[in-house]
């Protein structure tokens, strides 16, 4: 019995050895001495951020205001540091920081240097002002792109990251050990890198001023003649850092409403006007305008009935006759008419971006046009037509441009992280000859006989020339017994050359404008006629 007992202690006591012979060779190994090296660092995470999105200067329409956020090891030196900096507003914060032992983040005011603290300029990726929401559009809680360019390039975006990171060696209880190594790993200069866009920020700011009094709609500026958006305005505008009373609005402020199709009314006069001409009609063949025409057994009116007389093309681009266009799409008929508004881009959608589309708009089928009354209300730009204010934008700039037409384009490029731009093309641009140069002059002379005398007098600029063709379309919505409208300007102003930027002014869906939309039309040119000015 005595043997066994033996026998049994003797085994325990090998094992016991075995085991701490087996203890004491892991403990000397190189993994294990990593391991506990690895459990007594503190990773601090300070800040991440992703691609910058910049003007057609390259200057910044995110991320441009920034702020100092601090890396702190609590020790009583940088505590006191701090004291002094915020000027005892963060004492008990700071109190408490000192006694919990572990490193934190501060945001501060203004810089300051100490050795236990590492100060981080952090970009803020929007501001309470920020321009162009709706072409930047936002992210959602995980930093990915929602909408706008922010979801259109989000790829590019996202392969410029940066990131801030502090290491502090620390206790078991995660207290940053006294005189201990810390490590700072910095790439935040990498999120310099993004997208270009063809927005400028100067126009961009002094557009979104001068749209205000349209309180809903929108405004586009393109430059002549590759069709560059310079500015993009949706109203009513929201903030990217107040989504949610955006998404309580219930005007729809998060809507672009310069991607959104509209009844366009009598702009789309341009387009039966370049038919009419490309078909070989005769600019001066006059037309004895009575303010009323029938159409299938229903009578159209000019606005208010009123009788125009004896017309030519321009008389008729410069006073919106209704008849006239009417007159003049009986003897084109609704095909001809069709193919010019497809040569301009309507009824196709637009691709800026992955996912970034405005809408295609609608153009009748040529079928339906047979009806006479169908094709009466297509001629001046009713019935089943709709229209979006970026296609609008492109139609007077293919004028403007001679007959030229090239889909609008928002994005300039990829820029990398030391600010050199590489351009880019879209697969979706597209370039054509939509009319001849002898067609163009003709619009234009129309166009900047309204401005003169014509129907766009309210939104003449004073310290540039321009051309307008106005519209007011009926949507077939009442607000009481008042039918609800959409006003438009769509034009051109000019430098010392020709013209030089195309503007489109939407006013949706009021009964009254009030001269609001000529307003902004003519504050807009004015403001880009001293812009060309400046350039001089």
């Amino acid at each position: 019995m005595k043997r066994k007992a033996y026998a049994v202690f003797s085994l325990l006591l090998f094992l016991l050895g075995a085991a701490c012979f087996s203890i004491a060779n892991v403990s000397g190994s190189a993994e294990y001495v990593a391991a506990a090296e690895g459990q007594s660092v503190y990773r601090l995470d300070v800040a991440q951020t992703r691609g910058g999105i910049y003007d057609c200067q390259l200057r910044p329409l995110v991320g441009e205001k920034r702020k100092w956020v601090a890396a702190v090891a609590p020790t009583i030196e940088a505590i006191g540091a701090l004291e002094k900096a915020t000027g005892g507003k963060y004492r008990q914060r700071l109190a408490l920081a000192l006694e919990d032992g572990k490193p934190f983040l501060m945001e501060l005011e203004r810089s300051l240097e100490n050795p236990c603290i590492d100060l981080f300029s952090v970009p803020e990726r929007y501001g309470e002002n920020q321009l162009a929401p709706h072409v930047i559009g936002y992210l959602d809680s995980m930093g990915s792109g929602v909408s706008g360019i922010e979801l259109a390039m989000n790829d590019v975006l996202e392969s410029h990251t940066g990131k801030a990171t502090v290491y502090y060696q620390v206790d078991a209880l995660g207290h940053v050990v006294a005189g201990g190594d810390r490590q700072v790993a910095d790439t935040l200069r990498e999120s310099r890198g993004g997208v270009a866009l063809t927005l400028d920020s100067d126009l961009q700011r002094a557009v979104e001023e001068a749209a205000v009094p349209l309180e809903k709609g929108a405004v586009v500026v393109t430059e002549v003649p590759n069709c560059e958006i310079r500015a993009l305005i949706s109203l009513p505008t929201y903030s990217p850092i107040d989504l949610g009373a955006a998404a309580e609005n219930p005007d729809g402020p998060l809507v672009n409403r310069a991607f959104c199709a509209y009844a366009p009314g009598s702009v789309f006069k341009l387009v039966g006007a370049a038919a009419k001409l490309e078909s070989g009609g005769n600019a001066q063949e006059s037309y004895e305008c009575t303010g009323v025409v029938n159409a299938g057994g229903m009578l159209f009116h000019c606005f208010d009935g009123m009788a125009h007389g004896k017309l030519d093309l321009k008389g008729a681009l410069e006073h919106s006759c209704n008849c006239y266009f009417i007159n003049s799409g009986r003897s084109l008929g609704g095909q001809n008419i069709l193919n010019m508004a497809y040569n301009l881009g309507l009824g196709a959608e637009q691709e800026f971006g992955r996912g970034l589309f405005s809408e295609a708009g609608e153009l009748p089928e040529a079928a339906s046009l047979e009806n006479a009354r169908a094709l009466a209300n297509f001629s001046f730009g009713q019935g089943e037509l709709t229209v979006t204010p970026v296609q609008m934008c492109a139609v007077v700039n293919a004028i403007a441009s001679g007959g030229a037409y090239c889909s609008p384009k928002l994005i300039a490029g990829t820029v990398n992280s030391e600010l050199r731009l590489t351009e880019t093309q879209s697969i979706a641009d597209r370039s054509l000859r939509a009319m001849s140069a002898s067609t163009a002059e003709i619009l234009k002379s129309g166009m900047e006989g309204a401005v003169k005398e014509g129907t766009a007098k309210p939104g003449a600029p004073k310290n540039c020339k321009a051309g307008v063709k106005t519209g007011t379309a009926q949507t077939g919505v009442y607000e009481g017994k008042e039918e609800l409208l959409h006003f438009w300007y769509c034009g051109y102003v000019c430098d010392e050359t020709g013209p030089r930027y195309c503007i489109t002014v939407l006013r949706e869906s009021t009964a009254d404008d009030l001269g609001a939309t000529a307003k902004v039309f003519r504050t807009v040119a004015e403001a880009l006629g001293k812009s060309m000015a400046e350039e001089r």
